[in-house]
Formats: structure tokens, C-alpha cells, sequence
């Protein structure tokens, strides 16, 4: 536990310091991502939070949490950065590089880098989509591969709210891919942020809702 916690003072540390001076800067953008969800019919199957900073091309501090239900079990924490890599009207590349912490008895510590990528798309001015994909590299003995498109969505905007559909997938080591097709709406409340809703279909034909909230700051 004494590395995990010093991740996570680190991760506050880095985080209070870009906060204090980005308010000198009109061209920083603070983002605050909270999700959560409810699968045959109990509440709060993951929590997650993260927060991060564009600086005009570049990302950093990127500094995350995420449990599976059970915080005592199983929990990570992460930090990085990264950059745009392509821009152009219509397509955005984006790459992050994070180091990923596994704590709770579940996890046996087991510590991996991260390549988190990410690809937000507009095919006109109101439909677009994004893709998400990063794999797990171990670090160490206990880590192992696992490989996760966290989502490839398309959706139209109607101005105050959003609606689409979207497949993400996992595989963990040599194992099966899971298929994880969604649709998704998604509510655009201005300075309140963005409330979006996944309805998902797990493998054995699971039904998992998810609710991701999103609030940009300048």
C-alpha cells in the first residue's frame, strides 16, 4: 500500500500545481471525466474519475482511478501525458503514454505502460465519432498483456443532445475477445458539462448501463 499512496500524493501534488498555473493561461483547458454503472440490477459495477489538462498540442498532467465494483479487491491508478500527434478538419490523432498502478489483492501489484490512443472523427458538422483503443504492457512479472478497444462510436448531434451506437471489446492474454456493442445518448447541459448513456450488451447477453459525465473548464 505505501506505493500506491505515494502514486496517488504524487498524482495530487502534479495535478494542484498544473491547476494553479493554468489560470494564468488562456490556452489551457482543465477536463473532469466521472463514470459509473448498473448491470442486472447492481448499482456501481465500476467507478472511475479522471482529470487532465490540454496545453495547446500537449496533454499533461493526466491522472486517473478506476475500480470493478469492489475497491478493496481490485483498483488502478494512473498518470501520464501526451500529445496531438495529427490535426486536420475532419480527423484528430491523439497518443498518451500512461504508467498504470494495480492495487487490492486481485491485482498482485502488478504495474504496466500504457499507450492510450485516441481518434475523434467528423464526417459532417453533425455527425462524427471517435475511437478509443490501448493495451496493458506488464512492467513487471505480475502483470499480464491485455488489449482494450474502449470504444469505436459513431453519432449525430441534434443540437442539445447526441445519439449514436458503438462496439468496444477486451481481450485479456491469450483469451477470447469480449464484445461489448452499445448505443449511446448523450445529454449537452453547456457550462454544466456533457451527461452521456451507454445501454451495453455484455457477453451472456448482460445488460449494462453506463453513465459518463464530462465537464470542460478554461
Amino acid at each position: 500500500m505505501r506505493n500506491g499512496t505515494t502514486f496517488v500524493l504524487l498524482a495530487v501534488v502534479a495535478w494542484s500545481a498544473s491547476t494553479a498555473a493554468s489560470q494564468s493561461n488562456n490556452d489551457v483547458h482543465s477536463i473532469l471525466l466521472v463514470r459509473t454503472g448498473f448491470r442486472d440490477g447492481k448499482p456501481f459495477t465500476y467507478h472511475y474519475v479522471e482529470g487532465f489538462q490540454e496545453r495547446g498540442r500537449w496533454i499533461y498532467p493526466d491522472i486517473g482511478y478506476i475500480d470493478f465494483g469492489e475497491t478493496k479487491q481490485y483498483r488502478e491508478f494512473f498518470i501520464g501525458g501526451g500529445w496531438t500527434v495529427f490535426s486536420s478538419k475532419h480527423f484528430r490523432f491523439i497518443e498518451e503514454g500512461m504508467i498504470d498502478q494495480t492495487l487490492g489483492p486481485a491485482s498482485e501489484h502488478a504495474t504496466y505502460f500504457v499507450p492510450w490512443s485516441f481518434a475523434p472523427f467528423n464526417i459532417t458538422t453533425r455527425l462524427g465519432g471517435e475511437i478509443v483503443y490501448f493495451p496493458y504492457l506488464p512492467l513487471n512479472k505480475q502483470g499480464r498483456i491485455q488489449h482494450v478497444l474502449e470504444r469505436a462510436k459513431v453519432e449525430y448531434d441534434f443540437t442539445h443532445f447526441k445519439a449514436g451506437a458503438g462496439y468496444s471489446a477486451y481481450q485479456f492474454g491469450d483469451g477470447p475477445w469480449q464484445d461489448k456493442p452499445f448505443m449511446t445518448a448523450t445529454l449537452k447541459a453547456g457550462k454544466l458539462g456533457n451527461f452521456e448513456f451507454w445501454l451495453q450488451r455484455l457477453p451472456g447477453n448482460h445488460a449494462h448501463l453506463q453513465v459518463r459525465y464530462a465537464k470542460v473548464s478554461n
